[in-house]
């Protein structure tokens, strides 16, 4: 009984040579995927990689079903469905706009119309709709908060665009850090891939592909917190786009995710959050008795609002809650 390594030339379109390792085994090594050898901190033997790779193959089928190449006459990028009525989550870069024509292109080749929504630059998330009535493939998006550093995910895409005789392209890897609006993975990225899914091991959508670098552990991802988080404005807004923001108001805080919530990290002096008495340490809570889930929900609840605006800032302090309102500024040029 053995195991052999088997090497395979992929994106043969953009004359990239990307090298993966397949472990080609018998039929003794068939189904030991009850070990989890994903939950280790660290593959310890020969059968650890191998579970990890019968359960990539297991998971696959039904991830790559809904995946899908967004085309546009300004470009290409990759998307996946997470609704049986065609809604499609991609990175904002991609759709670049609401209302805008795009085609997507299914796994089996079939090209259907299609029409961008809303999203955000801040963290890259985009959403779009495919306008054909129909039943569509779809895959599960994860919770929130689910993901974890360590662990293992797996991406797909159209690198080049959508190639039928390549077919979908996989990379596996771990997530390595994860942090506001950016999930860094060890999964590798190249062009095309902006937009894509990455999925954890137990085949949820955790996920969207956002910027490509050319050094492995350099690939950065939207998590699919930024969707539940701003899930009906991105679906029936106007994209929210840092132009845009500056015109909206301007609260004067520099904040962070932590586990207890989103926590003032600068109060920025001469601003509506000083003139209110913020503090640094505070948590920020609900703005207009509308709970913050993340600092780019904050930031977006904020900029869609006017200069000149009362709202209402509930605080977290020293295991207190207190209510504090504000005239909201304008956003220094420099601010995005």
């Amino acid at each position: 009984m053995f195991a052999k390594l088997v090497f395979s030339q992929l994106d043969k379109l953009m004359g990239i040579r990307l090298i993966i390792f397949v472990l080609s085994i018998t039929a003794s090594y068939a189904d030991i995927s009850h070990d989890k050898s994903w939950h280790k901190r660290v593959p310890e033997e020969i059968n650890d990689l191998v579970a990890i790779q019968d359960r990539l193959r297991n998971l696959l089928p039904n991830a790559q079903k809904a995946l899908v190449s967004i085309e546009a006459s300004d470009g290409a990028g990759s998307g996946i469905i997470v609704s049986e009525e065609g809604l499609v989550l991609t990175a904002a870069h991609v759709i670049g706009s609401t209302g805008k024509k795009m085609f997507v292109r299914l796994p089996d080749g079939k090209r259907v119309p299609a029409i961008s929504l809303g999203g955000s630059e801040i963290s890259d998330a985009g959403m779009l709709k495919i306008t054909k009535k129909g039943k569509w493939p779809f895959v599960k998006m994860a919770g929130s908060g689910t993901s974890k550093i360590g662990d293992w995910c797996f991406g797909l895409g159209h690198p080049g665009g959508f190639d039928k005789e390549r077919g979908i392209v996989v990379r596996i890897g771990r997530v390595i850090a994860n942090k506001d609006e950016t999930m860094q993975t060890d999964s590798r990225l190249l062009g095309g891939d902006s937009g894509g899914p990455l999925f954890d091991f137990d085949g949820n959508l955790i996920a969207i592909h956002s910027r490509v670098s050319q050094l492995p552990d350099q690939n950065f991802h939207v998590p699919i917190d930024c969707f539940h988080a701003n899930w009906e404005f991105f679906k029936n807004k106007p994209i929210i786009t840092y132009e845009k923001m500056k015109g909206g108001g301007f609260f004067g805080v520099a904040c962070e995710e932590i586990e207890k919530g989103l926590i003032v990290r600068e109060v920025i002096p001469e601003t509506a959050a000083y003139e209110a008495g913020v503090q640094t340490d505070d948590l920020l809570l609900e703005i207009n008795n509308e709970k913050i889930n993340s600092r780019e929900e904050f930031i977006i609840l904020v900029s869609s609002l006017k200069p000149g605006d009362e709202v209402k800032i509930l605080l977290g302090r020293d295991g207190s809650e207190l209510s504090v309102k504000a005239k909201l500024g304008t956003r220094p040029k420099s601010e995005k």
